[in-house]
């Protein structure tokens, strides 16, 4: 068994990168565009602006479309990478999200004869002091094209507070940090050094999650990764450096025999980050540390059998095991 802590920065080191664009396009139909520099890889992302943008208006997300990442809507993106796009690009959809809701509001508390404060979007219905009034979604969007309101808005966003030297090594590099704890245990067959991943149990701070379905999935994919990356992708040269395990028939990558028996996931109950996006925190590179500690699950196994082992050689294949098992200390 192994216990692997997790303590991770949100944020691209080189400041700079710290920085996205939006754009949202409301038609007259009452659907909406939306387009932001996130890549969609599988991770979800496009998912998350959807809600974002649904959240804001009160609206059902299937009126919503995220138009392709293309630079000739929105240009200078940064990298979709450091676990930090979800938060940078939805602070810079509701960023655009925002003057448009208040113009929105304007309008309904003009078309009712009433104060902008006693105006609420909800369930694609405009509300007046809490009561609903006869004014729908698409009835207000309609009446915005014919009062010549701009329907369309970008948005910029730079996370705060980010400074960091990268010659000195000091600043202030994250936006936050992301907690959890995963326990890992693992079984090993000392007549032939392989072992099987029994069981992962993870506690993950994911702030205020605005999609736990997303989120854990992403944790679960991380864990097989880190597994993986710590007893089968190693990187094999021959005499003259010429790498060897170049293609997939001679790189191992995990499959679904690496995935744990048995993988848990309990959130963490604590309150979200005010920089996280909806208080919704990170979830990309974090969760790939807890699959890391097998490395350590499986040293501790050798130890149990042989005490004289040590050795730290990633990653710990089957043969490294094998000779660990039964060889002197180094």
């Amino acid at each position: 068994m192994a216990l692997m802590p997790l303590t991770f920065g949100i944020s691209f080191t080189f400041t700079p990168l710290n920085q996205a664009n939006a754009l949202i396009h409301i038609y007259m139909d009452g659907s909406l565009g939306i387009s932001t520099g996130a890549i969609e890889m599988g991770q979800g992302v496009n998912t998350k602006m959807i809600q974002i943008a649904a959240q804001v208006f009160s609206i059902d997300p299937q009126r919503i479309k995220v138009e392709s990442t293309n630079t000739t809507r929105v240009a200078n993106s940064t990298s979709t990478a450091a676990s930090a796009t979800a938060d940078l690009n939805g602070q810079a959809l509701l960023a655009a999200c925002k003057p448009l809701l208040l113009r929105l509001k304007k309008l309904a508390a003009k078309l009712l004869d009433a104060d902008i404060q006693e105006i609420e979007l909800r369930n694609e219905r405009v509300y007046r002091n809490g009561k609903v009034s006869k004014i729908n979604w698409e009835q207000l969007i309609s009446a915005a094209y014919l009062e010549r309101v701009g329907l369309s808005q970008s948005g910029f966003y730079a996370t705060p507070t980010l400074h960091f030297d990268t010659e000195k090594g000091q600043g202030h590099p994250f936006a936050y940090h992301v907690y959890g704890t995963a326990v890992l245990i693992v079984k090993l067959d000392v007549l032939r050094g392989i072992y099987e991943t029994e069981e992962v149990d993870i506690i993950h701070d994911f702030g205020e999650s605005m999609n736990i379905i997303i989120d854990t999935g992403q944790i679960e994919g991380a864990v097989v990764q880190g597994i993986g990356y710590t007893t089968m992708e190693e990187l094999v040269y021959d005499k003259t450096g010429r790498l060897l395990s170049n293609s997939l028939s001679t790189y191992k990558v995990p499959d679904i025999y690496s995935v744990p028996k048995v993988l848990k996931v309990k959130p963490l109950n604590v309150k979200g980050h005010r920089l996280a996006v909806l208080k919704s925190k990170a979830v990309g590179e974090p969760p790939l540390m807890y699959g890391l500690g097998i490395y350590f699950a499986i040293q501790n196994a050798i130890r149990t059998f042989n005490p004289s082992f040590q050795s730290f050689d990633a990653p710990i294949t089957p043969e490294k095991v094998l000779l660990g098992l039964y060889g002197k200390k180094e």
